[in-house]
């Protein structure tokens, strides 16, 4: 789906343009730094694993609709446990071919981040942008995001970021009258099939195509986001769940919509603010040469400006750096439509002019260099992490048997390398605790209550997540107790394998041991194992 200009032919006298290199640069700069991520994570961990447990979420999800034809954590039952349909549609088509394999998930990030990089490189030339500066622009847009620690959680950002790039690029056509009917919805059912976020660019999108008067492109704008969106809704509300998904009902800013907080949010982290900052300074440029070029382009840091305020007012930044990840690459490819006006404005002039104006719009980013700097050390130590204890958790459900009724609050890895029938006391995964969560009737005797409607026998979970009235119930047994030294990621450094009977206090010591005694523990886990003493 092609929406930049209309190829045009070199007359036979004109000279012929040196040979483009930035596109194949850029990817085989990126392609080197994720290989060596994964060397390095699997040099941790034995084998691919995630810097986050949410990975193996949406690994659930696809293998049980592959399998299963269902869309939930649990075969045949519905849960809306993920807010990306799209990703979770992708990874289902491709386990019919390879089955649900672990590496699948790092395979599509990654190939996402290649369609990425494509993406933008594109959609810079379209913009004058030269070849050398695309290259810049990119690589520092891959470091600052940053990429290779977004790539590392095997998640759906990477294909958010990809149909962002897409839907912007067609947008550009769209300004110069030369997209196709048809394409820009099928780029906005992406975007928005990708992650509701994308959803915070139909404000400012829609009011520029309104001003502009195209009427056809401001509906198939609206409606192709609509589609996925309210196609999701109704097939949740018809199978029991909410409008929107689970994981947006317990973990969104619903609580303070109305309250103004992009700016403190945007002062709160520096590096956001610098994004504003470049957009803005980009904007006045872009307006100012606006007759000199012959095209307005401020529509587009506009755009781009307005959708990172609103992401502040409603959603989250940071797990892992993934969630703001698109709005800083978005964000950098916009603001480098000034650099055309910048390059013509400094041509003639002396170097001792234009080396400082490059050298401060560099210094102006250091903010996002060091939140940079931060994040690509902390993968490999967050892999460790999620395999040492999630991962191992999954290997002991293993030895509980198939079809193991088994309680968790960190859903993924349990779920997905296991046959077992898991209930999250999250509520992620499971409609019933999630509106019991929604409506404030969470507590002790909800968890209880739901163990017993579940016929659950197992519990594996982090006690410190269960406090006050939402205590776990003093009926469980536990059994054996796990800490993890030096956490970076996971939700809590001691895990407690329970029982809901004695029977089945048994069964899990037995699990424990067997577990032991087959899986060579890796010698860099930090994991400390103990037994209960009352057991």
């Amino acid at each position: 789906m092609q929406c930049n200009d209309r190829e045009r032919t070199t007359p036979a006298n004109e000279p012929r343009q040196a040979t483009d290199w930035s596109l194949l640069i850029s990817l085989a700069i990126f392609l080197i730094a994720v290989l060596s991520m994964w060397w390095a994570i699997h040099n941790r961990t034995g084998e691919i694993s995630y810097t986050v447990d949410d990975s193996y979420i949406h690994g659930t999800l696809s293998k049980n609709l592959s399998d299963h034809g269902s869309f939930g954590i649990v075969p045949g039952e519905f849960s809306a446990a993920s807010s990306s349909p799209l990703w979770t549609v992708l990874l289902a088509i491709v386990f019919l071919v390879t089955g649900p394999q672990t590496w699948v998930m790092a395979g599509m990030a990654t190939l996402f981040g290649a369609l990425t990089i494509e993406r933008a490189n594109a959609l810079m030339k379209s913009l004058r942008v030269g070849p050398v500066e695309r290259v810049i622009v990119i690589l520092a847009a891959l470091i600052y995001a940053p990429m290779l620690p977004i790539i590392s959680t095997g998640m759906e950002h990477t294909l958010h970021t990809w149909t962002m790039m897409g839907l912007f690029a067609c947008l550009v056509g769209v300004s110069r009258g030369v997209t196709k009917p048809g394409v820009l919805f099928m780029w906005a059912v992406l975007a928005a099939g990708a992650r509701y976020e994308s959803l915070f660019v139909l404000p400012p999108l829609l009011i520029w195509l309104a001003l502009r008067r195209k009427w056809r492109s401001a509906i198939e704008l609206g409606i192709g986001m609509a589609v996925p969106v309210v196609g999701f809704a109704i097939y949740s509300v018809l199978h029991g769940g909410y409008v929107l998904p689970n994981s947006l009902m317990l973990k969104g800013n619903f609580g303070t919509a109305f309250k103004i907080k992009a700016f403190k949010v945007m002062m709160e982290n520096q590096y956001m603010a610098v994004l504003v900052g470049l957009l803005i300074l980009a904007t006045i440029i872009g307006f100012l040469n606006r007759k000199r070029s012959g095209e307005n382009l401020t529509w587009l840091t506009i755009s781009v400006l307005m959708t990172i305020l609103i992401h502040l007012q409603l959603a989250q930044l940071g797990w892992f750096y993934r969630y703001e990840g698109y709005l800083i690459i978005l964000g950098l490819i916009a603001a480098a439509t000034m650099l055309p006006a910048v390059r013509d404005w400094l041509r003639g002039r002396p170097l001792a002019l234009a080396m400082p104006v490059y050298i401060l719009l560099a210094f102006a980013t250091l903010p996002l260099a060091w939140r940079a700097r931060k994040a690509n050390p902390e993968i490999v130590q967050a892999a460790g992490n999620i395999h040492d204890q999630q991962v191992q958790m999954a290997m002991v459900t293993r030895h509980l048997g198939k079809d193991a009724r088994v309680a968790v609050n960190d859903l993924g890895a349990v779920s997905f390398l296991t046959d077992a029938r898991v209930l999250d006391l999250y509520g992620l995964g499971d409609n019933s605790l999630a509106r019991a969560k929604v409506d404030r009737v969470y507590g002790s005797a909800k968890i209880q209550s739901r163990l017993e409607e579940t016929r659950t026998d197992f519990v594996i979970c982090y006690p410190s997540w269960f406090t006050g009235p939402q205590k776990l119930p003093e009926t469980l047994i536990p059994v054996e107790t796990w800490y993890l030294d030096n956490n970076l990621i996971c939700g809590g450094e001691k895990v407690v394998f329970y029982a809901t009977s004695p029977q089945a206090a048994l069964k899990m010591g037995t699990a424990l041991n067997a577990y032991r005694a087959e899986h060579k523990i890796n010698p860099l886990s930090t994991n400390r194992m103990m037994v209960v003493d009352s057991m």
